[in-house]
């Protein structure tokens, strides 16, 4: 419905400006929605294209809100020192003020700077769009209302799941030559979310829920983006992969700091996304794909190293156990799933498979030796079995560690 209005108004503005309509015209076209039209129509008609370079609404917004945060940032040490700590009692009377009057600030300055109508309208709006550049500017809005990092590094999370539902909405609508603002926009939400987890945690603020939050959002980014490369056309693939390598990079990060938190929830997440590592390398070798079933092997051991990296934090925080026995159950199944593949591929890339499977095994080893030091190894095969499926020759290759 948002994105038929903003279409609609789009429509209005270009057929009076073109002098193929009148406002009249326009507002009978759609009786409907006239009251809500009338306004945003007249106020956009008013606007006149200046003579020389003039900031946008969505940059007067921007720098509106950096001002805004600047003067709160001054605030916060001047007047509210204490705000600047954790663990101490912050009173309950001024932070209810201070929401308000940023809530109040974000307002006024979205409504001034667009319009309070235009500024809803630009919600379902794609980059290319006219009212994308407002969408943008109510985003930066938003960020004056959280009050500290991990609020902070949430909305930037929001900001990137929206960026990937601009990607898909672009392809869906033939539009693939706007994806890269897209991207862009996602690599940098990416990337502030990040680095307000690490502010937040240098401050001492608890972190495992938003990175909780980060890891599985990355997760289900990272499946939309996979799908999405297989439908783009080429010249759009570049921008993909870019977003890719971002949201694995935004990943490994929350999950590592996660670890840090719940070790036993960064181990699920992490072997969930192994999971559906695995489902894309058994796709690459129905393909006959060679290249991308390696690089599908590739991303499938960096996340098994990255399990290895969640288990040695685990240990060093007397929490290694469970996630011990995740890891060992799990890689059965690994396993299974490697030989499967092992015989449907030809021999270049049997040799990669047999890798990612002598990966498997040491890391399984590795889990094995730990578990039994402790007396803890439970339903963790001691053995891994090797399938039955895999040549004789492999299996000893596999065995003796080639």
């Amino acid at each position: 419905m948002l994105k038929k209005f903003e279409d609609i108004l789009v429509q209005c503005i270009e057929d009076v400006k073109a002098g193929r309509s009148s406002v009249e015209d326009c507002l009978a076209k759609h009786p409907s929605i006239s009251k809500q039209l009338e306004p945003l129509l007249r106020l956009a008609l008013e606007i006149r294209e200046p003579p020389d370079v003039k900031p946008s609404p969505a940059f007067k917004v921007r720098a509106r809100v950096q001002l805004m945060e600047q003067i709160h940032a001054m605030r916060g040490v001047t007047k509210w020192p204490w705000f600047r700590y954790t663990g101490q009692v912050k009173p309950i009377t001024y932070k209810r003020r201070f929401n308000m009057v940023a809530i109040i600030i974000a307002i006024v300055l979205a409504v001034s700077a667009a319009g309070g109508g235009t500024a809803y309208a630009s919600q379902g709006s794609l980059p290319g769009d006219f009212l994308y550049p407002v969408k943008l500017g109510t985003e930066q809005a938003r960020l004056v209302i959280a009050t500290n990092d991990v609020d902070k590094a949430e909305l930037y999370l929001t900001f990137a799941s929206t960026r990937v539902e601009e990607m898909t909405g672009l392809v869906e609508k033939g539009k693939p030559e706007n994806i890269n603002i897209a991207v862009n926009g996602y690599d940098e939400a990416m990337a502030m979310a990040i680095g307000k987890l690490e502010q937040a945690s240098g401050k001492g603020l608890d972190i495992a829920d938003t990175s909780e939050l980060v890891a599985e959002a990355t997760l289900k980014h990272l499946g939309v983006l996979e799908g999405l490369m297989e439908t783009v056309p080429e010249e759009a693939q570049g921008g993909i992969t870019q977003a890719i390598e971002a949201s694995q990079t935004g990943y490994g990060n929350a999950v590592i700091a996660l670890a840090g938190e719940n070790p036993e929830r960064a181990i699920q997440i992490n072997l969930m996304l192994m999971e559906q590592q695995l489902n894309r390398v058994r796709v690459r070798a129905e393909e006959r794909e060679t290249t991308r079933l390696q690089e599908a092997l590739q991303e499938f051991n960096r996340l098994t190293n990255l399990g290895e990296e969640i288990c040695q934090i685990a240990k060093e925080l007397g929490k290694d156990i469970t996630v011990y026995q995740l890891v060992g159950q799990a890689t059965a199944n690994h396993l299974a799933v490697l030989a499967e593949v092992h015989e449907q591929v030809q021999e270049q890339a049997q040799l990669a498979i047999e890798s990612t499977m002598q990966v498997c095994i040491a890391n399984h080893e590795q889990v094995v030796a730990a578990l039994k030091e402790k007396n803890m190894l439970g339903q963790v095969p001691e053995e891994l079995p090797i399938p039955e499926g895999i040549p004789d020759e492999v299996k000893e290759r596999l065995r003796r560690g080639y």
